[in-house]
């Protein structure tokens, strides 16, 4: 039997609603033997799953999702294996997270000035042990009133354009390579989309692209075979993953049925040795 590994999937140290604990039972239900916690921008959600993915005897893989931009665009990092000890990771992803609370901070402010009414202690109990982002804003505004839904408070306030929006704190894609590189890991260029130009592709390979997403769930069989000729043309990881978040309709389905062969793993591992 094909042993298979989901890596990409999100615990509620980012944007997901399960515990470490929960996840890794859902991964044994449907017969997962591998798994990597890539949380947004913070590794404490590999580190409180070493146990329970001990306990439950499947393999855990060091991860992260690095928000990082390029020419004003959006791009996301998987990293796989970095060290969580290492100095120059830790420094930079305790700057994340205190520039995103910065920025939760301005948007209470901003919400305030249109008479929406948020405390910014609520907001970060919200949070929990996630570093704290515009959903949890959203979600302290439905607890108090402000709003009726999630959609709601975005359209009306917390989205591009919006009066309360403000703009995130991400890091370049260069030093978010450099970051996990340097760390002891790989940097893969997470859900690239449909068909990102190969100009691009190129100038992240110069600054130590390490591999692509292939498998996802908004990759069309069509998109996927884009990719793997890209990763076989440059050389590069391939890699793929539910992108589980327990909140999306869907991920009940795509868990268990976006993985790739632990193989996979065994390429990293193998990448990073040479």
């Amino acid at each position: 039997m094909n042993q298979l590994a989901d890596l990409h999937t999100h615990t509620i140290f980012s944007d997901g609603i399960l515990s470490p604990t929960e996840l890794f039972t859902k991964a044994k239900e449907v017969g997962l033997s591998a798994i990597a916690i890539t949380d947004h921008d913070t590794m404490d959600g590999y580190l409180a799953s070493i146990h329970i993915a001990e306990e439950l005897g499947i393999q855990l893989v060091p991860g992260i999702e690095l928000s990082c931009y390029e020419n004003a665009r959006d791009y996301h990092l998987l990293g796989f294996f970095q060290d969580p000890d290492n100095p120059n990771l830790k420094k930079n992803l305790e700057l994340f997270r205190h520039e995103r609370e910065k920025r939760a901070e301005r948007i209470v402010n901003k919400l305030k000035r249109h008479n929406i009414d948020v405390n910014f202690n609520d907001v970060l109990d919200k949070a929990g042990v996630a570093p704290v982002a515009r959903p949890h804003i959203a979600a302290v505004m439905i607890d108090q009133g402000h709003s009726p839904d999630i959609k709601k408070a975005f359209d009306q306030y917390l989205s591009y354009g919006k009066p309360a929006y403000e703009p995130k704190w991400n890091f370049p894609v260069e030093l978010g390579v450099k970051l996990l590189n340097e760390a002891g890991g790989v940097a893969v260029l997470a859900h690239p989309g449909r068909y990102l130009p190969q100009q691009i592709l190129a100038n992240f390979i110069q600054q130590g692209l390490d591999g692509i997403e292939v498998i996802h769930p908004s990759h069309s069989e069509e998109t996927q075979n884009y990719y793997k000729s890209l990763v076989d043309h440059y050389c590069l990881l391939s890699t793929g993953g539910s992108d589980f978040h327990g909140s999306r309709e869907y991920d009940a389905t795509n868990f268990g049925k976006f993985a790739v062969p632990v193989s996979s793993i065994e390429a990293i591992q193998s990448f990073l040795k040479h």
